[in-house]
């Protein structure tokens, strides 16, 4: 019996990595998506992020990694942190054998430029360049209405922080609560 999933998507740097810190924290299985991606044997290779990943690759090898994906006993969620497709998101949620919730993360762009600029020391213009690099990487802008179509929880991320890690307890409750309940039907 698989535990249930989150896919967790968004632009960059709108608050994807402390929204994995947090689920973690409350007993989530974190992985990385680059760490999928550092696995498959198709596809292209590319650098991200200092780590080699494949680009172009067969989505059916990119499933089946998510569905063996090892999880250790007492884990309440998989979360599957910076999902980057949404076509495939959709094909996750569909193989998962147990409830699959995409949670999409956004947050105003001179936020996440604040963000950036602030958390590694750089000019507007260095934030800005890196965060329109990263975007269209992932072909932010292309994806953003198929995103809105499957997530089921779309958090503008534009608040307190202490908003938005109620708002993520509140997914991650309603998705492990929901799951236990259909466990004893």
């Amino acid at each position: 019996m698989r535990p249930p999933l989150l896919l967790l998507a968004g632009t960059s740097e709108a608050g994807k990595s402390t929204a994995g810190d947090h689920l973690a924290a409350r007993g989530a299985c974190r992985v990385k998506i680059r760490t999928i991606l550092a696995q498959l044997a198709s596809g292209i290779p590319a650098e991200h992020e200092g780590v080699t990943v494949r680009e172009g690759f067969d989505q059916q090898e990119f499933i089946q990694r998510v569905l063996d994906l090892p999880i250790p006993d007492g884990h309440a969620a998989v979360v599957i942190e910076s999902f980057i497709d949404a076509t495939l998101a959709g094909a996750i949620r569909r193989a998962w054998p147990a409830r699959c919730r995409i949670v999409f993360v956004t947050a105003d762009r001179d936020r996440r430029l604040h963000r950036l600029a602030a958390g590694r020391n750089l000019t507007p213009n260095e934030a800005a360049a890196l965060i329109d690099a990263k975007d269209t990487r992932k072909h932010v802008r292309q994806q953003l209405e198929r995103w809105r179509l499957i997530a089921d929880d779309w958090i503008d991320n534009d608040g307190t922080r202490d908003a938005y890690l109620a708002r993520l307890d509140q997914i991650f409750a309603d998705l492990t609560t929901h799951d236990r309940n259909e466990g004893a039907a």
